[in-house]
């Protein structure tokens, strides 16, 4: 099916450049491409010209020279003005022009950064076209539409291990993104060595933290991409895992334990007492010798008020301060916060709830409840993110992430306002994945939110992007994550056989439940069939595709489908052969009733399509009845794919 829906189409580049023109002539890629650096010439430079030529080394199944030659005989030409900053910094010219035309690919950029987004695109020029590999020719001017483009990842909840983690920036770097923000510290875990306070992670962590070796070696890694790295030390809330070993931070007595379940919980730190900023400002010191960017994410979100309401002393200390409730507290503990903050060279990001009056010029708002507080910054004069639509363990589709902007319709803001928008991060948080699950959540998905911060806003077209995200896919893959083969090293965990090819297969047409309702905890092995699920399958887009074929008279599209609901069809009894002998059967029982509904009701309308027929009334509004039921809805973990297309022939 997939093949099928494949003509020949302009190489699939995701995030879509800002300008590109296509010529009709094609550049032959084999073992004699050499290359050449003019100008400014580094090793980062270097490693990342690198790191293309074997990419592209894997593909042509045969080497490339290592050596960087002279540009009078080089077939790309790799030209630089300068480093750039010395640590990736917010105002990086990230711009490039790329020509490939006459047997050369030529690649300007104003600095190493732009020239490692260049490559990107250049990696997306190739093609095999009958047997041959080459490099299609066009001209490209780009550049990305918004300075901050970040993905947060939660290791908090769930420990993502440092392999994890350079895979995961690989990703990113395939796709243009350049922050990511790390959050670190979480009322479940206490991720980072510190060597001032030793028991924040001896205590706070279960033995799953990041070394400080690690952490330079990851930052480095990072800023070898062009990619920013924030870490974010959730405070004054989300700290439980603080307070397992410094028990006098929090603003009631212990003892603490690591928090296993999930939620929103009373432990708090106690802002009237000095002990507690003294150990902030040395804790500060230390971790900016490990993390240069000047960005510090400092949390700020959900502060259950509850042990400060519940303290004789914290609240006699804000009444001879005229403090009148917890969240004017909470402002007198960011201010404290920020001036630390600036004693150390860092200026402040915080979720949307740190939004007051008093808040730093320099401090940057990230809004994650609605994009009206984004607005809301903007409007003040202050500097703003948008994460409220892009929350991947939502298992939204791409295509519904893709469509949402940081300037939406409607926003009202002055040029002057909308200049203080400075993009978006999707946030990865990990109450659900693990390091074995959390690529798959995040890969693909992330190219449709990394296109909608880099491309023109103009950019819209879902079933292309879907066309060009496949592709990506694939690369994405090649330069690290692992989310190709998830399902099926998922699949061979719990089922083996036939058994194995049918949840492989039935998996082809359903996707995660959203978020919440599980019934989990920190502890629970995240291995169930929900976990092996992708969040957004090939299938659903494909099988939209063909019904849009079909319906413009595309016979063999309409066979195809017919083909893809006879098989939904079946779903319900093959589930019922293996019920007696695999535990886990139970799990997907729900969502192949579902499927089997959609499978013969698809199968009915493509009937009626194909044969210039038409429901009755009663049976029309039967089958109206039964898709609001089925499309879009949750069959106990899983939800169904194939709707989309039933509801096109509706």
């Amino acid at each position: 099916m997939a093949l099928a829906l494949q003509a020949p189409q302009v190489p699939a580049l995701l995030p879509v450049p800002s300008t590109v023109s296509w010529r009709d002539g094609r550049m032959p890629l084999d073992s004699t491409l050499t290359v050449a650096i003019v100008g400014h010439r580094d090793p980062r430079l270097e490693r990342a010209v690198g790191r293309a030529l074997r990419r592209l080394e894997a593909r042509l199944v045969q080497p490339l020279p290592r050596a960087i030659g002279g540009e009078a005989t080089a077939k790309l030409v790799v030209r630089v003005g300068n480093a750039g900053y010395a640590v990736p910094d917010l105002r990086e010219d990230e711009s490039y022009t790329l020509d490939v035309a006459g047997g050369r690919a030529t690649l300007a950029a104003t600095t190493v950064v732009g020239a490692i987004r260049g490559l990107e695109t250049l990696l997306q020029l190739h093609e095999v076209r009958d047997g041959t590999h080459w490099l299609r020719e066009a001209t490209i001017t780009d550049q990305p539409r918004f300075p901050w483009r970040g993905l947060l990842v939660d290791v908090g909840r769930h420990f993502h291990p440092p392999e994890v983690m350079r895979r995961i920036l690989d990703g990113m770097a395939s796709v243009k993104l350049n922050v990511l923000h790390w959050h670190l510290t979480e009322d479940q875990g206490f991720r980072v060595e510190s060597r001032a306070f030793p028991k924040l992670h001896q205590l706070g962590s279960d033995g799953e933290f990041y070394t400080q070796d690690e952490i330079r070696a990851l930052v480095a890694y990072a800023a070898d991409r062009g990619i920013r790295v924030v870490p974010e030390f959730d405070m004054p809330g989300h700290t439980t895992a603080w307070f397992v070993g410094h028990p006098e931070l929090a603003s009631a007595p212990g003892p603490y334990a690591i928090e296993r379940k999930w939620g929103v919980f009373k432990p708090t730190m106690d802002p009237t007492k000095e002990s507690t900023w003294r150990l902030l400002d040395a804790f500060i010191g230390e971790m900016t010798t490990l993390f240069p960017d000047r960005s510090w994410h400092v949390g700020g979100d959900e502060v259950d008020p509850a042990q400060w309401n519940g303290s004789p002393t914290i609240q006699q200390w804000m009444a001879q301060r005229g403090l009148k409730d917890a969240h004017a507290l909470q402002t007198a503990f960011n201010t404290r916060l920020f001036t630390l903050l600036a004693k150390h060279g860092r200026s402040p990001v915080g979720w949307d709830e740190i939004l007051t009056p008093d808040l730093p010029r320099e401090a940057v708002i990230q809004s994650w409840r609605g994009s009206n507080y984004l607005v809301d910054a903007a409007k003040q004069g202050r500097q703003a993110i948008l994460s409220a639509p892009w929350y991947l363990d939502h298992i939204k589709t791409s295509g519904e992430m893709y469509l949402e902007d940081p300037l939406p319709a409607g926003h009202g803001l002055t040029p002057a306002q909308q200049a203080l928008v400075l993009g978006g991060e999707a946030c990865m948080w990990a109450e659900y994945v693990t390091a074995e699950t959390v690529e798959s959540r995040i890969f693909p998905r992330i190219g449709a939110i990394a296109e909608r911060l880099w491309s023109p806003a103009s950019v819209r077209d879902v079933p292309d992007l879907y066309r060009r995200l496949e592709v990506a896919s694939r690369h994405m893959a090649e330069a690290g994550p692992t989310h190709e083969e998830h399902t099926a090293r998922m699949v061979r965990r719990f089922a083996s056989g036939e058994d194995a090819e049918f949840f492989t297969q039935l998996l082809d047409y359903a996707r995660p439940r959203g978020f919440a309702g599980r019934g989990t905890n920190q502890l629970s092995p995240l291995t169930r069939v929900i976990d092996a699920a992708r969040p957004d399958p090939w299938t659903e887009w494909r099988m939209v595709a063909l019904a849009e074929a079909a319906r413009s008279g595309d016979d063999e599209a309409g066979r195809m489908l017919m083909s893809q609901f006879g098989l939904m069809r079946a779903f319900p009894d093959m589930v019922r052969t293996m019920e007696g002998r695999h535990p886990l059967a139970r799990d997907v029982i729900p969502v192949a009733g579902a499927l089997g509904e959609l499978g013969a009701i698809g199968e009915e309308l493509l009937g009626h399509r194909m044969n210039g027929t038409s429901p009755s009334p009663a049976r029309a509004a039967a089958i109206d009845s039964a898709l609001t039921r089925l499309v879009g809805k949750t069959f106990g973990l899983l939800r169904p794919v194939g709707g989309e297309a039933v509801k096109r022939l509706r």
